[in-house]
């Protein structure tokens, strides 16, 4: 008793500064045991902004105003403005209008298009153009790069890293003689988006991605787009055996573009392949399992560590359907545009993966906590296997679906494109969206922490959330097949064409493009209208 009199006796500063070092959950706990420590808590900016961090499922990146004690009340202020947003349905507040030019005319294949702090791109392989558009006050982010001398190529661009990533494709077929022998892939060049110029921060400007073959004979590399993630660029290819017309595997190399680094290619049995982190990234298996792999060094080959199994169940066929994986763009990596950065971005735990399954039969989407993903899960340096009952059920969400509902995620929200202005009951399954027709976007929010928090505390000022769960699935012993977690609903009014229509969900940003002949309209819509400061996000 003495003891905890005494420290209760403390100046308030210095138990103020003995609370910030513990975790936020810590701080809650000892906001409850005594007046003292609840005066501390509340009355401290920065804490109560390491609370709100916490809460709401965010890193800081460093790049919020602070002042001489560390956090300005306006840094918590615009902190708290962002938790907000999405949080009521709303119409839509255009902040940004504009449209893009090509000299292509689009019918029925549309070009792949990418939206990232602020700014949105597309490669146009029918023309060998990357075009960039900014989609704010700053013009000077908006050009178009001919990439006509690199004959045949995929480009990836970063923006906060002002990388572009430019993967020469291969000849259309090599001859092995020799097995042992290295042979060619393809040459990957490391470029400023900003001058086309070699990037000053990558020890080499270009590397090659070279293949050793098991068998002589002839073969043909089928090259995807090159991914980004911080310092790494993931190069992801399938080697085809053009004697026998077979596929011998998809190879996946990666490389440590700032470093030189180029590792030796691995082979997986693979449908889809995404990047969690720099150190981690995941394989969807052919029959719909998640293999979780981590980088082992610099040249050492990724191990599998966590292989999820999926669900046996007649109308989800994972093993017969195509899947596509919807996640959060990366933000890792040395920011060369700082002023791109947001002051904060979705920590690994708050994020989500959406798995898009398109068999013959019904359509379906998983919606996974990224949580499975994180450095906890890895207890052990040896492969563990986990059946479907001991992850499913508790961190995979299924609704069902269409092909022609777009599909958007940013951290723990979803942004979907349906045909309904108001929610879907649980399981219900809608109808298709006609390209004669308009469709609504819906944000979904599957941040368990910001749930809790709305389900605990009666903030009189926070706007009445629309707390949903999707539809159950039970099996035959009366146990639910998948998550029945919570999710946060919201409509935006706003009616938008369906006809070559797309969704880019960002922090608090929406973007809708839509694709007619040879213009790309593009429309960045709001929330809701309030003023944060530029702590919040350029």
């Amino acid at each position: 008793m003495t003891m905890a009199v005494g420290f209760l006796s403390l100046p308030t500063e210095l138990i103020c500064h003995i609370l910030i070092l513990l975790n936020p959950r810590d701080i809650s706990r000892c906001a409850l045991t005594c007046n003292i420590f609840w005066l501390v808590v509340r009355n401290s900016v920065y804490i109560q902004y390491k609370l709100e961090i916490y809460a709401q499922g965010l890193i800081s990146t460093g790049t919020a105003t602070m002042n001489s004690t560390g956090v300005s009340r306006k840094t918590l202020c615009s902190l708290k403005k962002l938790a907000s947003l999405w949080r009521s349905d709303f119409y839509a507040t255009t902040t940004f209008e504009t449209v893009v030019t090509t000299a292509t005319t689009w019918q029925l294949m549309l070009p792949i298009q990418y939206v990232k702090c602020g700014l949105w791109w597309s490669h146009s392989l029918k023309e060998d153009k990357l075009y960039i558009q900014g989609c704010g006050t700053n013009l000077t982010l908006s050009r178009t790069w001919s990439i006509d001398h690199v004959e045949g190529c995929f480009t990836t661009f970063d923006p906060l890293q002002d990388l572009m990533v430019v993967c020469s494709k291969s000849d259309d077929c090599v001859t092995v003689t020799d097995a042992e022998q290295n042979h060619h892939v393809c040459r990957v060049q490391f470029r400023l988006a900003s001058s086309e110029r070699p990037h000053p921060s990558a020890v080499c400007s270009s590397l090659e991605c070279k293949h050793t073959f098991d068998a002589p004979g002839h073969y043909r590399a089928a090259l995807s787009p090159p991914v980004i993630c911080g310092e790494r660029v993931f190069i992801v290819y399938e080697m085809e055996d053009t004697d026998n017309w077979l596929v011998s595997g998809t190879f996946i190399q990666v490389i440590n573009w700032r470093k030189g680094y180029v590792n030796r290619p691995d082979i997986y049995a693979q449908h889809c392949f995404y990047p969690v982190d720099e150190q981690k990234f995941v394989i969807i298996g052919l029959k719909g399992s998640i293999y979780l792999y981590t980088l082992q060094g610099l040249d050492g080959p990724p191990q599998c560590r966590i292989i999820y199994h999926p669900p046996t169940i007649p109308h989800l066929s994972l093993s017969k359907s195509a899947i596509v994986v919807h996640g959060l763009p990366s933000l890792l990596g040395k920011a060369a545009r700082p002023g791109l950065m947001p002051s904060y971005v979705p920590s690994l735990e708050s994020q989500i993966m959406v798995l898009e399954f398109l068999p013959e039969a019904e359509k379906a989407i998983l919606v996974i906590d990224m949580a499975i993903f994180s450095d906890k899960a890895l207890h052990s340096d040896m492969l563990v296997e986990i059946p479907w009952s001991n992850w499913g059920p508790q961190h995979a969400c299924y609704f069902p679906h269409h092909e022609s509902y777009d599909i958007s995620v940013f951290g723990s929200k979803m942004a979907y494109a349906l045909p309904q202005d108001h929610i879907p009951d649980p399981g219900e399954r809608l109808e298709e969206l006609s390209n004669e027709g308009y469709f609504y976007v819906h944000i979904w929010d599957f941040n368990k922490r910001v749930i809790a928090r709305s389900e605990s505390v009666n903030d009189p000022d926070s706007p009445d959330l629309r707390i949903c769960k999707p539809g159950q699935i039970i099996d035959s012993s009366g146990k639910n097949i998948f998550s029945d977690r919570a999710y946060i609903a919201t409509v935006c009014r706003t009616p938008f064409p369906t006809a070559g229509s797309s969704i880019f969900l960002e922090q608090d940003r929406l973007t809708v493009t839509w694709i007619l002949h040879d213009e790309i309209s593009i429309r960045v819509i709001s929330p809701i209208q309030t003023e944060v400061g530029p702590d919040l996000t350029e």
